[in-house]
């Protein structure tokens, strides 16, 4: 796993999130803090499909919401201050969800 190389990102499982937080936990470098947002960028865009897939289903739905607002929040912490520490939380709590 190297932190100075942006994953591609498959699913949002349990699996793929430890991973992500293994990087997360890793990078301190700008450059390794955008690939680790881009790499929720597309958890995140995954994640909008599936919203938008479970839509008759409220609870999977919301289940899935849920999920996507952890991710929101960690992209955001991890871009606007470079927090790694309280991203890695919200990945935490994500991983929970999954």
């Amino acid at each position: 796993m190297n932190v100075d190389d942006l994953h591609s990102i498959e699913d949002y499982s349990s699996e793929t999130l430890r991973e992500l937080i293994r990087r997360v936990e890793r990078s301190h470098k700008l450059e390794q803090m955008i690939y680790r947002e881009s790499e929720l960028d597309e958890v995140w865009r995954l994640l909008d499909s599936d919203i938008v897939a479970a839509s008759h289903n409220s609870a999977a739905a919301q289940d899935l919401v849920t999920l996507r607002k952890l991710i929101i929040e960690a992209h955001d912490l991890i871009g606007n201050d470079s927090n790694t520490v309280d991203a890695r939380e919200r990945l935490l709590q994500a991983v929970s969800l999954v």
